[in-house]
């Protein structure tokens, strides 16, 4: 299945380079293979897009923390024993969102409706989700730390990956519902899926599937994934707060006060 899948994307970015230009809503063939295609370009812009710079800039140190912290959290969550059920809900609907569940059900809409920002924001979380997920699986060969529980996994938590529980991609659909959300329909949109991605990532550790570290990585590996993707589908009618905050170029550079030497990064409004 999994040969199938990976020759099935091949085909569609040989039939269809440069794709990614094209107006969306021709036909759903079409915008899939545009779909494929912002995920091939996007895995490439993430890393030139300056803008991922600052999330760079709050990862490392905020991932670096959560490794240190891991124990901690660990030891803390077997404490608290059995998590409530809304959040082993919202963990265990993490598996269903794998799918192109709502991507499909926001595409349709859009095409029903000739709504372009619901086919755009189905388009682009398809890309950007992917993405993420798959350099979730390929980072996990690398072999960060196992799981701190290993009992009773499921296919799709042992399927697709290596045996390092970092990092993790069960949590990844919530964490670009979010960001997208964030882009297409502002902050008070976001906030519901924000929720669902702040349970979903503590089920993960309360069932001691994860340690913190791991689910702090995917929030910003989908963070890099949903820019990068952003950058290269070129959608200019972004809600006006992702605009203001997001939609400007950064630069990083360094300073020097005295004696003391500091990172700076400024923002082009």
């Amino acid at each position: 299945m999994i040969r199938k899948s990976i020759a099935l994307v091949c085909a569609i970015f040989i039939c269809n380079q440069g794709f990614a230009s094209t107006a969306i809503g021709e036909s759903v063939w079409k915008d899939l293979r545009t779909s494929v295609n912002w995920l091939i370009d996007g895995s490439v812009e993430q890393f030139r897009t300056k803008n991922n710079l600052y999330y760079l800039g709050a990862g490392i140190p905020a991932t670096w923390y959560a490794f240190e912290k891991d124990e901690d959290n660990l030891q803390s969550a077997r404490k608290k024993g059995k998590a409530p059920r809304h959040i082993r809900l919202a963990g265990d609907f993490g598996v269903v969102l794998g799918f192109p569940v709502l991507q499909s059900s926001f595409y349709l809409y859009g095409r029903k409706y000739k709504n372009e920002r619901a086919m755009q924001f189905a388009m682009e979380y398809l890309s950007s989700m992917y993405l993420a997920m798959a350099e979730s699986g390929v980072l996990s060969f690398i072999q960060v730390h196992e799981r701190p529980d290993k009992t009773n996994l499921s296919k799709w938590e042992t399927g697709f990956r290596g045996n390092s529980s970092f990092p993790s991609g069960h949590v990844i659909p919530y964490y670009g519902l979010f960001f997208k959300t964030l882009q297409f329909y502002g902050p008070y949109w976001a906030i519901a899926p924000g929720v669902l991605s702040v349970w979903a990532a503590q089920q993960r550790v309360r069932s001691a599937r994860h340690y913190t570290s791991d689910v702090v990585g995917s929030f910003f590996l989908m963070a890099f994934a949903s820019e990068g993707v952003r950058k290269v589908a070129k959608y200019k009618d972004n809600h006006p707060f992702y605009k203001w905050a997001f939609e400007h170029e950064a630069a990083l550079s360094l300073i020097r006060h005295e004696d003391a030497y500091g990172p700076a990064v400024v923002w082009n409004f």
